[in-house]
């Protein structure tokens, strides 16, 4: 997922990054999230619903970012 020790960071966006870390790197707990992910969330402390948001506004942020950076770029280059 990256690194989001920015202050800026959402907490729950942080533990889920640590969360996801740990799934790397224990197949067991790759195989729980593989097999239902939902649950898998909810025995960790998040709501699906949640983590989506979470991700979808996180995409959409380095999006509207890497946009305005390669618009300054663009208009450097004109």
């Amino acid at each position: 997922m990256g690194n989001t020790n920015s202050n800026t960071v959402p907490e729950n966006l942080k533990k889920l990054e640590a969360l996801y870390e740990k799934l790397e790197r224990d197949p067991n707990l790759e195989k729980a999230f593989l097999t239902n992910k939902k649950k898998f969330l909810e025995d960790h402390g998040f709501n699906e619903e949640e983590v989506d948001s979470l991700i979808n506004n996180l995409q959409k942020d380095r999006l509207s970012e890497l946009s305005s950076v390669l618009k300054e770029q663009e208009e450097k280059l004109s």
